[in-house]
């Protein structure tokens, strides 16, 4: 501790230009400093010898001196604001600590409770540091003006504390797990034990200024918060490839701003709420494997902006709705390995859905014939890439009758087409 105390209080004393090793007689009180280099002392006070105390912490627990990049750092003649990822500024006309990045820098170790400290910290980025591991430190969250917390792909686990809710400035939280051992070669398997887990509390809900949140790949457990509804700002929400159970909130039919939503290869059940119509905004939803029950929601065509809509493999029933064809915007639907029913509709992929490139239905029980396609000129911002064809794939189904004509001339494989059920036939 004594060796942290002194390394602060050089810090400050760098502002008069002392070296740490100069020494003033008893009798010289009265230091030669200039004008500018008194206005720089009078910013640093306990908040700033706090801060320096906190990153100096932060550089012993994670082995600052394996880093990929530690310049500056516990250099006596350094200023704080030159150390490698580290930004300061005046507030409230103290020197702070502002914004610590120092993602993908080999940090090893756990976090410290001392940065805590780092109240005026607005961006705290160590994402793709795999050998991060502990827990979240309960002192983490006094980080009350934080806006940007990036620490994806690292080993960090245990449970987010309640306390998030404090974090009301926060616009970008990403938490993204890794779902292997990046600090093996090749693709090894990450243990449960390096991910956060536990229940999402309730009070991410008071997050209401966030837009991007992403906690995915993540061992999370128990029922999506209600609360998540409360998020007017948000405009992306990753939350797949949990362990998350019970039923999509009716609530986020309220997030009139969000365009992706990821809550696919969790263990969610019941229906779609037909609320998911109200999100004007959404563009991509990738709900696939999960055991949603019920039908695809008609309120699906409320949804202009949408492109990409995926529910396969999960255990939905009844007919392809109607709305499915009016999806002018849409490019990409999987609804593969369910349990639909009824013919495919003759208008999927007409020519009010110039940009749905694949259509995917494989493994249901859809009967009746393969609608017909139809050609589209085909542009990317602007750029025109020639005619294309929807692709449907429809294997395992009980689909009957002659292969059209246009899928021929498509060159769509077999494959995409064939087998269908025992005792049906699709024959060219």
């Amino acid at each position: 501790m004594l060796k942290k105390e002194f390394f602060a209080l050089l810090l400050v004393a760098g502002a008069m230009g002392m070296t740490g090793c100069e020494r003033q007689s008893d009798m010289d009180l009265q230091p030669s400093t200039s004008t500018n280099q008194q206005e720089v002392l009078a910013t640093r006070g306990e908040a700033f010898r706090s801060d320096s105390l906190a990153l100096v912490a932060l550089y012993e627990a994670t082995n600052g001196n394996d880093w990929s990049r530690n310049g500056g750092w516990m250099e006596s003649d350094s200023e704080l604001k030159d150390w490698y990822g580290v930004k300061t500024a005046i507030v409230d006309g103290q020197e702070r600590v502002v914004s610590l990045r120092l993602g993908g820098n080999r940090l090893c170790g756990e976090l410290p409770a001392e940065l805590g400290n780092l109240t005026a910290l607005e961006v705290f980025d160590l994402s793709d540091n795999y050998r991060l591991g502990g827990v979240i430190p309960e002192e983490f969250y006094q980080m009350k003006n934080l806006r940007v917390w990036k620490m994806r792909f690292s080993n960090v686990h245990g449970s987010i504390s309640d306390k998030i809710g404090q974090l009301t400035q926060m616009d970008s939280l990403e938490l993204w797990g890794a779902p292997w051992d990046m600090t093996q070669n090749g693709f090894v398997p990450k243990a449960e034990n390096t991910c956060l887990s536990g229940e999402i509390p309730a009070e991410i809900g008071q997050l209401t200024k966030a837009s991007y949140i992403v906690l995915g790949r993540n061992n999370f457990t128990g029922e999506i918060p209600a609360e998540i509804g409360q998020l007017e700002n948000l405009q992306y929400l990753d939350i797949a490839r949990c362990k998350l159970s019970g039923e999509l909130p009716a609530s986020l039919g309220q997030l009139k701003k969000l365009s992706t939503f990821f809550v696919s290869g969790n263990q969610l059940t019941g229906e779609i709420p037909a609320e998911m119509g109200e999100m004007t905004s959404l563009k991509e939803f990738y709900a696939d494997e999960n055991a949603f029950t019920g039908t695809i929601p008609s309120t699906f065509a409320q949804l202009p902006r949408m492109l990409r809509l995926s529910l396969a493999s999960n255990k939905l029933s009844g007919e392809i709705p109607a709305v499915a064809s009016q999806m002018e915007n849409l490019g990409l639907l999987y609804l593969d390995n369910n349990n639909l029913t009824g013919e495919i509709p003759a208008e999927l992929g007409g020519k009010q859905q110039p940009l749905l490139v694949a259509v995917s239905l494989t493994n249901n029980n859809l009967t009746g014939n393969l609608p017909a396609k139809t050609p589209h000129d085909y542009y990317v911002n602007g750029v025109y890439y020639g005619v294309v064809y929807t692709s449907f794939y429809v294997s395992g189904n009980k689909l009957s009758g002659k292969i059209p004509a246009d899928y021929i001339i498509d060159g769509q494989l077999q494959e995409n087409l064939l087998p269908q059920q025992p005792g049906y036939e699709l024959v060219k």
